[in-house]
């Protein structure tokens, strides 16, 4: 097991100023307790890395830039998540798995931090993880509540008493809900996001269906990946951005078919499917017959 005394410790390295605890039986078996806690300043970059601790860990950066590495839960360093942080960025961390940080050279850091347990402990990092999609770094609404709550805990930990520890464990409740209370509403503003660029992109593509590479050029407009996009659009419609713009290019075909007399290779070119393949395909599937047969049935002007 990790030596929890020898954390941010690095001599010349870092400037650090850290206070232990061991709870007593009350604490140890009925509440959130402090392991250690402290605020530390980067004098040079270096990267510390750990596992296998029992403990969980909360930092903030109050200034500076740098990187958290979290491993996967069988603690494989190799598949770690990367996770770039600067001023008023948090993260929350089980360090039974591999995890590791690196102040930047540039913007040298300054971290608070404290490791903790107890009752409660391994819950409220799973909620934690699920309100958060399973990222380990969060930004709260704001780094200075966060670096309160650590004098406090700090200040605590100078009385070695039941008071001190019941005190450091209401402490504790207040920084986790506070963790938990930010991903929530910060994933509550995010849905609300999601849903109007669907919106909007939904009135984009009924528009300009025709237009070749429509989601590449969408997910350039909105600075998201072309999968997220697709994904984002599914879950406020049922159906996936690529399916939805296919399906509008399709009734565009149809439209033509019935009110036109355009030939079937121009309609494949005006409807935006480009495709004679897909375009049998599609009313094969769809319509169950050809697209000359679709005509000779529906179009107002045959008859």
């Amino acid at each position: 097991m990790g030596d929890i005394h020898s954390l941010f410790s690095t001599k010349g390295i870092t400037d650090s100023v850290r206070m232990l605890h061991t709870p007593g039986e009350f604490a140890r078996k009925n509440l959130l307790y402090v392991q250690e806690v402290g605020q530390l300043k980067s004098l040079q970059p270096h990267k510390s890395q750990r596992e296998n601790l029992n403990s969980f860990l909360f930092i903030g950066v109050t200034s500076g830039e740098g990187t958290i590495f979290v491993g996967d839960s069988s603690g494989n360093s190799s598949g770690d998540s990367r996770y770039k942080v600067r001023e008023g960025d948090c993260a929350l961390i089980n360090c039974s798995n591999y995890y590791a940080h690196e102040s930047s050279e540039e913007k040298p850091w300054e971290l608070i931090w404290v490791h903790f347990n107890g009752h409660g402990a391994e819950e409220y990092f799973r909620l934690f993880m699920e309100q958060n999609e399973q990222k380990g770094v969060f930004r709260p609404g704001s780094i200075k509540d966060m670096k309160a709550y650590i004098q406090e805990l700090m200040d605590c930990q100078k009385k070695k008493d039941l008071e001190a520890e019941l005190q450091s464990g209401e402490l504790l409740l207040h920084l986790l809900n506070s963790s938990i209370l930010s991903v929530m509403r910060q994933k509550g503003s995010r849905q609300d996001r999601y849903k109007e660029i669907c919106r909007e992109i939904r009135e984009i593509v009924n528009e300009r269906y025709r237009q070749a590479n429509l989601v590449a050029v969408l997910a350039e407009k909105y600075e998201m990946e072309e999968d997220e996009l697709d994904g984002c659009f599914h879950k406020s419609y049922g159906i996936t951005l690529r399916d939805y713009i296919l399906n509008r290019r399709f009734t565009a075909a149809k439209e033509l078919l019935r009110f036109t007399i355009k030939p079937v290779k121009e309609i494949i070119e005006e409807s935006g499917i480009g495709n004679d393949d897909l375009f049998r395909r599609l009313f094969q599937d769809g319509e169950g017959m050809t697209a000359e047969e679709y005509r000779m049935k529906w179009a107002q002007w045959v008859k």
